[in-house]
């Protein structure tokens, strides 16, 4: 499904557009980071950022049909295509709390491994329910599974039409479009703001989905840097006309994994050392998470990815932004000052 999407947005010339499941070769911080110039470039604009409710929960299924049938060219569903629409259509799940309830899957569960939880059968064999799709239930046709692969490109199938229009009229008044999921972000003359938040509106409502009314953020960047204003909220970023940082919520997030890990290996040493079953404090790990780190292995010297990781390619992306770089240094002088305490035990 995702080649034909792609062949789709190369001839449509949505490719720049449509962002979320996609193997681009680009992270969030480069679609921020382009948002970010058009915006400044272009100012005085408006920063449009809409969310759609409950996106997964509301496609509906006849619509999201004609969409396949669109994209592979034909009036009806070969077989095969009709076992995958109806795999993500009229689905099953299982309760967490069920699982978490039952001893055998509990203890499954806290082992914190990639491996599959249970089989079918072993699910069947232990009483667990299977939920059909709650829409169907209700009697309403619509509704995909949250978290899988067919269904990432599924969502993204379903917004053809929605994605084609909105391109459409954003070229029409020189404005920018993207899409990242149930994200939608346009940025505009300030002049054309009311009208494409109108328009916006109304190409959602014909794909039978609404849109957060609650969520919707306009921002002005006024092409003076000294005037601070409100930042755009971005995919992670706040995009402030004067320059980027990582946004407060998703570093405070950071943060609070740091601080729980540290504790954690703390609490660990100290009753491991008490016992005698080690005489120091296990600290690669933290290493490896929350710290500049390089590696050497078959393909030579490489740097270790994570949160680290991400804010200086963040940076870099942004042309070297300092306040991000401070941002992951700052992260990343408390963490190393945190491994020395435990080194110390």
């Amino acid at each position: 499904m995702n080649t034909l999407l792609d062949a789709h947005y190369d001839a449509e010339g949505l490719s720049d557009n449509v962002l979320a499941y996609r193997a681009l070769g680009r992270g969030n911080y480069d679609f921020s980071a382009e948002v970010l110039a058009f915006a400044k470039i272009n100012a005085p604009v408006t920063i449009l950022a809409f969310d759609v409710s409950s996106f997964f929960d509301n496609l509906d299924h006849t619509l999201l049909k004609r969409r396949l049938k669109t994209v592979l060219g034909v009036t009806s569903l070969p077989e095969h295509w009709m076992r995958v629409f109806r795999a993500i259509t009229a689905f099953h799940y299982v309760d967490m709390e069920e699982l978490k309830a039952n001893v055998t899957f509990s203890a499954r569960l806290k082992e914190n491994s990639r491996d599959r939880i249970a089989s079918v059968e072993e699910l069947k064999a232990n009483g667990i329910r299977f939920h059909p799709n709650p829409e169907l239930a209700k009697g309403h046709r619509r509704g995909i599974p949250q978290g899988t692969p067919i269904s990432a490109a599924a969502s993204n199938l379903y917004m053809i039409d929605f994605d084609a229009a909105a391109r459409a009229y954003c070229d029409s008044v020189g404005a920018l479009y993207r899409r990242y999921s149930d994200d939608i972000l346009v940025v505009c003359d300030p002049a054309h703001a009311t009208a494409a938040e109108a328009k916006i509106m109304d190409l959602i409502k014909a794909e039978k989905l609404e849109i957060s009314p609650h969520k919707t953020e306009r921002t002005e960047f006024t092409g003076k840097v000294s005037v601070a204003g409100k930042a755009a909220q971005y995919l992670g970023f706040a995009l402030h006309e004067a320059g980027p940082a990582i946004r407060d919520s998703s570093l405070a997030r950071q943060w609070r994994k740091m601080r729980r890990a540290m504790r954690r290996t703390r609490k660990i040493a100290e009753l491991n050392i008490a016992s005698g079953k080690s005489t120091k404090a296990h600290t690669k790990r933290l290493y490896r998470r929350f710290t500049h780190l390089k590696v050497r292995d078959n393909e030579g010297v490489r740097t270790v990815r994570n949160f680290s990781s991400y804010g200086r390619r963040s940076a870099a992306a942004f042309g070297g932004d300092e306040k991000i770089s401070r941002q992951i240094k700052r992260f990343e002088r408390v963490a190393l000052r945190e491994i020395e305490k435990l080194k110390k035990l």
